[in-house]
């Protein structure tokens, strides 16, 4: 189960995750810091599919030594949302082509984030609290 508490106080927003706190801005936000949603998402996205990767790599014994992804999101409206991402991914290390499309099918398979993205949310349930 993963959670986070969000405190939001005009348009600045601090999202509580274990003992961390990360800054989030919006619309009439009255600071720039921190990061868009949106930002924050596609990094979801890639830190899921990078550590995704490397498991994979270890067990097989590949020589992975670095991931570098480079995520951009497309934003659509009517409704307001992502509806394009695309992820250039770089493997690093003394990897055949083979390997390497190994270790990305796995990524593709078996990232959490990037499942849930394409198949959606079954449910997301909003509960005033008192």
């Amino acid at each position: 189960m993963a959670q986070v508490e969000l405190v939001s106080r005009r348009g600045k927003i601090e999202a509580h995750i274990g003992k961390e706190t990360i800054l989030f801005k919006s619309r009439g936000a009255e600071s720039e810091a921190g990061y868009w949603p949106v930002e924050c998402l596609l990094a979801a996205l890639g830190s899921c599919f990078a550590g995704t990767v490397f498991a994979y790599a270890q067990t097989k014994n590949f020589p992975l030594e670095e991931v570098v992804a480079r995520i951009n999101g497309e934003l659509g409206s009517s409704p307001s949302r992502v509806q394009k991402i695309e992820m250039e991914v770089e493997l690093i290390g003394n990897l055949t082509h083979e390997e390497k499309e190994r270790i990305i099918k796995a990524g593709e398979r078996g990232c959490t984030v990037m499942n849930t993205l394409r198949g959606g949310v079954e449910e997301i349930a909003t509960k005033l609290s008192y």
